[in-house]
């Protein structure tokens, strides 16, 4: 057996750092979809993390693994996505990683304590701050307080949604972060998307408020918003990943098609788990 953990995809979002890394995340909305990571362990000399077959200097789960066991072990990880595209990536291979671990040395500890580490882990080498909550739960999850996973404040909606994804380029979400005035920005805008949404939280209105926070916090760029209106213009619906320079959408594949490879998927209620 494996452990499976989603992609998260994140629609719009604001952060908020504490020095207590368990009581800092993210507050927004984003989603799990039916691809994501696999991952298996088993002894080793060393502590290896393979990534599809290629070993990764991989900081976030090297971290997992001195707080879990501080032994040495090979993670196997395959990864059916890019890092860096907003897919989530990081922590759904932090908290894979953890389910198997856990289940390989019989540590015995409780799925929310090991979901907390890996959000912990990723706040700590700033590789994500929401993902992993919404990879516990599962689904379509608003973020309604910024914390650790077993801390968190959630409403998770009942959708169920074939989607299209286009992956243009990469961004680093930590090189956006650091940059303080435009963190404030994206709080700022972050927060009142959120309180929009609440207003009527719905799978239409997502498309919606995610465009207008991409745009009002100055991250969707002109190639993103020609892919977006291509779209639109062809009757579907779409918006921007966070954080990364790739597109979800609503039957837009044909249109998506236009400006490279596009990729199908659709939102799975289930969080991580054992295949």
């Amino acid at each position: 057996m494996k452990a499976f953990c989603p992609a998260s995809i994140t629609a719009f979002f604001s952060t908020s750092i504490s020095e207590n890394p368990l009581l800092s995340g993210s507050y927004g909305v984003g989603f799990t979809i039916n691809k994501g990571v696999f991952v298996d362990v088993e002894e080793s000399d060393e502590v290896e993390i393979i990534v599809n077959g290629k070993r990764w200097n991989f900081p976030t789960v090297q971290c997992l693994i001195n707080k879990l066991i501080g032994a040495k072990v090979r993670v196997n990880v395959n990864m059916e996505l890019l890092v860096e595209c907003g897919f989530g990536m990081s922590g759904a291979t932090a908290l894979a990683t953890a389910l198997s671990i856990n289940k390989f040395f019989g540590l015995k500890r409780r799925f929310m304590e090991l979901a907390d580490i890996a959000h912990e882990c990723e706040v700590v080498n700033k590789t994500g701050l929401g993902d992993v909550v919404c990879q516990t739960f599962g689904g379509l999850v608003v973020r309604l307080s910024a914390s650790c996973p077993s801390k968190a404040v959630i409403e998770r909606l009942n959708v169920n949604a074939n989607l299209d994804f286009l992956v243009i380029d990469k961004i680093s979400t930590e090189e956006v972060l650091k940059d303080e005035l435009k963190r404030k920005r994206i709080n700022k805008v972050g927060m009142e998307c959120l309180k929009e949404f609440m207003k009527n939280p719905d799978f239409d209105n997502l498309f919606r408020v995610a465009n207008k926070f991409s745009i009002e916090a100055g991250l969707m760029d002109d190639e993103l918003k020609d892919v977006i209106e291509a779209v639109e213009s062809d009757g579907g619906k779409a918006a921007m990943v966070m954080l990364g320079k790739a597109v979800f959408a609503h039957n837009g594949f044909k249109a998506l098609k236009e400006f490279g490879k596009p990729f199908k998927a659709k939102i799975s209620c289930c969080g991580a788990h054992f295949s």
